[in-house]
């Protein structure tokens, strides 16, 4: 093979590579099988826990079925908790953790942009320009539910 080939197919290889890298971290990518409706609320339930045993102190959360839940308040009403999808808008990889010092959401690994979203859904840090979708919290006695 002459060295011009040569570097040419490195050339078209490389292009090839960076090409798949780029749409594998397009903003169309979605790891999330359950992907969040639009508008949040509404529908059948996307999540119920036992508070007798889950999220019991203030900070605590639980990413689930496309849901991030986090308890925000001491209690068991539907106000001590948020529920939003844990779906990034930028990149479409399920969020993180939520960062109890901080109190955000945070969007680290995979995808490894850095975006941050308030316990509301609201993006404090980008790329991510969309907020997160809300959904609605039910509390009755120790059971919490998703819809």
């Amino acid at each position: 093979m002459e060295r011009r080939d040569f570097v040419s197919n490195i050339g078209l290889t490389l292009a090839l590579v960076c090409t798949a890298g780029l749409a594998a971290c397009s903003k169309g990518g979605n790891d999330n099988p359950d992907p969040a409706p639009p508008g949040g609320g509404g529908g059948n339930a996307k999540l119920s826990l036992n508070l007798g045993s889950d999220l019991t102190n203030v900070g605590d959360f639980k990413i689930s079925n496309g849901v991030i839940i986090i308890r925000v308040a001491a209690g068991n009403t539907a106000s001590a908790f948020t529920a939003l999808s844990s779906t990034c808008t930028h990149q479409g990889c399920t969020v993180a953790t939520y960062n109890n010092s901080s109190k955000l959401i945070e969007c680290n690994a995979p995808c490894g942009h850095g975006s941050r979203y308030t316990t509301t859904g609201a993006v404090n840090t980008g790329p991510a320009s969309a907020a997160l979708t809300a959904y609605t919290i039910k509390v009755d006695g120790n059971v919490l539910t998703v819809s």
